[in-house]
Order: C-alpha cells, then sequence, then structure tokens
C-alpha cells in the first residue's frame, strides 16, 4: 500500500506537469498577442525574438520568462519522476541539462534583448540553444524505453526530437548558405526548430501527467 508520503510527492509532480502545461498553453497566446500587436513583425521572415522590440515588446520578454520558468519547472519535475520510480536520473543527466540550459537562457534572453548592444550577447545565446537542446531531447527520448512508466512515450518524443534535430541543423547548418531562402524565410524556420523543442517538453509532460498513476513501483504499491 503506498504511503502518505508517496501520495503527496505523487501529488507535488502532478501539479509541477500541470503548470508546465499551462505555462506551454500561455506561451502560445502570449507569442500569438505579441505578433499581431505593432510593430507586426513578419513570423516567415523575421525571427521571433524581434518581438520583444518595440511598444509591445514587453510582452515577448514575459513570454521569455515564462518559457525559463516552465522548462525549469519540467526539469526538476522529471527528476522528481525518476526519483518515485527508484531510478538514477543521472541516465538522462546530458538531456536534462539540455533543457535546464534552455530555460537559463530564456531567462537571460528576456534581458539581452536582440537590438543594439545586446544583439550580439542574444545572438549567441540563441546558437548555444539552438544547438544544445534538440541534441539533449533526442538524447533522453533514445533512453525512455529503459525505464517502464515512461516507454509509451518514447516514439512520439523521439519523433519530435528528430525534427528539432533536423530543423537545428537546417537552420544553423544550411541556411546560412542559402540567403535568398534565409531572407525570406529564416524566421519560419526558427519557429519549426523552436516549436519542437517545446512540443517535445509539453507533450512528456502531458503524458507524465496522466500516467502518474504509474509512478510508483509495483513493490510499494502492495
Amino acid at each position: 500500500m503506498s504511503t502518505p508520503t508517496d501520495n503527496s510527492k505523487q501529488s507535488t509532480v502532478r501539479r509541477l506537469f500541470v503548470m508546465v502545461d499551462s505555462l506551454i498553453i500561455l506561451y502560445v497566446v502570449l507569442d500569438a498577442i505579441a505578433q499581431v500587436l505593432p510593430p507586426h513583425y513578419s513570423p516567415i521572415s523575421q525571427a521571433e525574438s524581434l518581438l520583444a522590440v518595440g511598444p509591445y515588446g514587453y510582452i515577448m520578454t514575459v513570454n521569455f520568462l515564462n518559457r525559463g520558468v516552465f522548462s525549469l519547472l519540467f526539469v526538476y519535475a522529471f527528476v522528481q519522476t525518476l526519483t518515485m520510480l527508484g531510478e538514477n536520473w543521472g541516465n538522462y543527466k546530458w538531456g536534462l541539462y539540455a533543457i535546464a540550459i534552455w530555460g537559463v537562457a530564456a531567462l537571460l534572453l528576456a534581458g539581452f534583448p536582440a537590438t543594439g548592444r545586446t544583439l550580439e550577447i542574444h545572438t549567441i545565446i540563441g546558437i548555444i540553444i539552438f544547438t544544445v537542446t534538440p541534441l539533449g531531447e533526442l538524447s533522453m527520448s533514445l533512453k525512455l524505453s529503459r525505464v517502464k512508466a515512461l516507454a509509451g512515450v518514447r516514439k512520439i518524443a523521439l519523433v519530435i526530437a528528430g525534427l528539432a534535430v533536423f530543423f537545428m541543423l537546417f537552420y544553423l547548418g544550411v541556411l546560412p548558405f542559402l540567403p535568398h531562402l534565409k531572407s525570406d524565410y529564416s524566421g519560419l524556420f526558427e519557429r519549426f526548430l523552436i516549436s519542437s523543442v517545446i512540443a517535445w517538453v509539453g507533450i512528456t509532460s502531458l503524458y507524465l501527467l496522466r500516467h502518474v498513476n504509474l509512478l510508483l513501483k509495483p513493490e510499494q504499491s502492495r
């Protein structure tokens, strides 16, 4: 039979995953709001970061903070999940570190907008997270089948992580050598990359939320 402590841990982890998914929905809503307000940056040809520049830039700045918070919450909740399962979270450390870097970087991006003297810092941070995070998510996806309670999400997580890596390679490794395509569609491909990274976090979080009853080992439930 599960103990009160076990139930408390499950409830806490469940609330964390609810927060993660709720904040991701909020992210999409705020991003859409920022997109329709002046100065009407093109989502096809211009970077998402430009939404933080202009008279309504504070909305995207808040959204960067939001992205940082839900990413770090996911990392913490995932570690707690593995702890409840009696698994060593160190087996997933590189992926967790990558998502944590993504989260911390989002907090930093809020303070270093893509304009003026902070543009170079903003760009460097972007290149780092766009390279590291897709690879980290792919690393975690490949290992999900090692834990029975996580195996069910492996296939879709692997597909999304694979797409994230593809978009990362294309955006950073191919697009710079296609100047005409880059000038017209760089914003679109950047959004594909960002969306795939966030979708991975959201879908993995939703799966764990829906399967929280499986988190305790069979021997703990007797």
